[in-house]
């Protein structure tokens, strides 16, 4: 017999017996036990006591008082830093502020090595060593390079503590556009590339955003290296100087200073064809419309718009000592 159903018959026969045995009497009256009836085998299921939880003591209770009054002091102070936080946050970000911004191209070690186009220059393993002395010797916080290959970007971020955006970002090919930056003074808050044609194709070259660390403020900088030469690939390096015009143009809208670095392969071209058409001003000089700096003019160029410029440094030394075939660059931007 299946176990429920015995269960069934069993509780209809005692409950039988009980209504055999007449009114107010029990088992006890008889000697019999309602459950010795039931097979030893087949358990009754008992109902279980309700417990009620015992109210809390008067211990309990100013503890959890206590508790509560703790949490909303918590919470009060919370919000006082926050507030306070953001007072100072709002006070920094109105604190002007200066740094060191360069330019430099390092003449790639392709060029120098065993079949290059250079002669009479040492390897560029040999050359970048004395382009770090030239970083530290400016103070530079942020750099654009041109022509920085793998072997030299390794030697210079290793030589100079510099950060360095793409980096190997975009492959171990195209290292030699980066943008280095001191990461003790700024932080990386983005990194993209635009694309510019040079030498007959077309390159990545990185726009980043940096935060200064000490006002978290923050800034765009581009780095580029249109074509050089002239008839189709100075056709090319004025459209690369238009693709610049017009992310400028773009980034100032957003209200943030926009620092140009690059080796431009023009001189008064650049001057007109790009700061003319834009908010920017350069570092070395110059005046409002197509009206270029007093010469001499390097192809190297730091420009930007949301800054003011001094200290311009237009370094010949490396080309002297034959560290690379152009100028170091620098000057002292400041943001109000």
């Amino acid at each position: 017999m299946p176990r429920a159903l015995a269960v069934a018959v069993v509780t209809v026969l005692v409950m039988s017996g009980l209504w055999l045995l007449g009114p107010g009497r029990t088992t006890q009256d008889t000697g019999m036990d309602a459950l010795s009836a039931v097979p030893a085998d087949i358990e009754v299921p008992l109902r279980k006591k309700r417990m009620r939880p015992s109210p809390a003591t008067e211990p309990q209770v100013v503890a959890m008082r206590l508790d509560a009054a703790a949490a909303k002091q918590q919470l009060l102070e919370r919000k006082v830093r926050k507030r306070k936080k953001a007072q100072r946050l709002k006070k920094l970000r109105g604190t002007p502020y200066s740094f060191q911004i360069g330019s430099f191209n390092v003449l790639g070690s392709q060029h120098t090595a065993p079949g290059g186009s250079r002669k009479g220059f040492q390897p560029g393993g040999v050359r970048i060593g004395r382009a770090a002395s030239y970083v530290r010797a400016h103070g530079v916080e942020i750099l654009g390079t041109q022509e920085l290959q793998a072997d030299q970007l390794n030697s210079l971020v290793a030589n100079t503590g510099m950060k360095a955006y793409p980096g190997y970002a975009w492959g171990e090919k195209e290292t030699d556009h980066s943008i280095l930056y001191d990461p003790d003074v700024f932080e990386l808050v983005s990194g993209e590339a635009f694309h510019v044609p040079l030498m007959g194709r077309t390159r990545p070259f990185p726009v980043i955003r940096l935060r200064h660390k000490l006002t978290t403020r923050e800034l765009y900088v581009i780095n580029t290296h249109p074509s050089s030469g002239g008839g189709r690939y100075a056709a090319e390096r004025q459209r690369g100087h238009g693709i610049v015009v017009g992310l400028v143009n773009k980034l100032v809208a957003t209200g943030l200073p926009v620092l140009v670095t690059g080796d431009m392969n023009d001189r008064e071209n650049f001057y007109c064809s790009v700061v003319a058409r834009t908010a920017m001003t350069a570092s070395n000089g110059g005046g409002s419309g197509c009206a270029p700096p007093p010469g001499p003019i390097a192809v190297d160029w730091v420009v930007g718009a949301g800054v003011s410029w001094s200290s311009y440094w237009r370094d010949t030394r490396p080309v002297e000592d034959r560290t690379s075939d152009h100028f170091f660059i620098s000057a002292t931007a400041s943001v109000d």
